[in-house]
């Protein structure tokens, strides 16, 4: 009888267990397809300015500059995380927000409690130059075997120090010294300020000059 009793407590608690882990597997699935919509993100973060900076059609910061290249880049995209281990972080201050949320006590808070890190934008900018022939300026030969042509000002490709150094150029990751810096990318690119504009690149120089002068102090 004992034995009995003991088989049918572990076979209740397993079943619950399994219910329990498809529940969760559920609830993670519904979460994964609902915060792909910006909407949802916003109906609780009230972020509304940012947002419809992200949905203009003339982008105001970077984020939105981000989706108007490509309009699945949302909010997910930068702060959902880059593997795993930061996905289940991530997972886990919502669901302890939403609770709060729930119970009336939730409130917008003043920072990241989970910052971005390379990672976050190494998933599409890998590697963060495209690779461009010092001598035709093009990063692909089209099937003609002409060279597509490339603005020597896209700081998306690289152009060799000699194109940009001592001539005004601003393409600091082309300049191969640099590549020995170790520093997270948001100190110099911010997502949503308003400092700068499109023809900058959205790079603000009061935020970027004092962290050049780190390494140039006369500069």
């Amino acid at each position: 009888m004992r034995l009995t009793r003991s088989l049918r407590i572990v076979g209740t608690v397993a079943a619950a267990s399994v219910v329990g882990a498809l529940a969760a597997a559920l609830f993670l699935t519904g979460l994964a397809a609902k915060e792909r919509d910006d909407r949802f993100c916003v109906s609780c973060h009230l972020h509304d300015e940012k947002f419809t900076r992200l949905v203009a059609s003339s982008p105001a910061d970077l984020a939105g500059l981000h989706h108007t290249k490509d309009a699945k880049v949302g909010c997910i995209g930068c702060h959902g995380g880059a593997d795993l281990p930061m996905r289940f972080r991530v997972w886990a201050v919502a669901g302890f927000d939403t609770l709060r949320f729930l119970a009336g006590t939730y409130t917008e808070p003043t920072h990241m409690r989970l910052p971005l890190r390379n990672a976050e934008c190494r998933q599409c900018h890998t590697p963060i130059l495209k690779p461009v022939s010092a001598r035709t300026g093009s990063s692909a030969v089209a099937a003609t075997g002409a060279a597509a042509a490339v603005d020597p000002s896209d700081e998306s490709t690289v152009r060799h120090e000699e194109e940009t150094e001592g001539r005004g150029g601003t393409s600091y990751h082309a300049i191969r010294e640099h590549e020995t810096v170790r520093s997270a990318c948001t100190r110099c690119h911010s997502s949503h300020s308003t400092d700068s504009d499109a023809t900058n690149r959205f790079i603000s120089k009061s935020r970027v000059v004092p962290i050049c002068r780190e390494c140039h102090p006369t500069m």
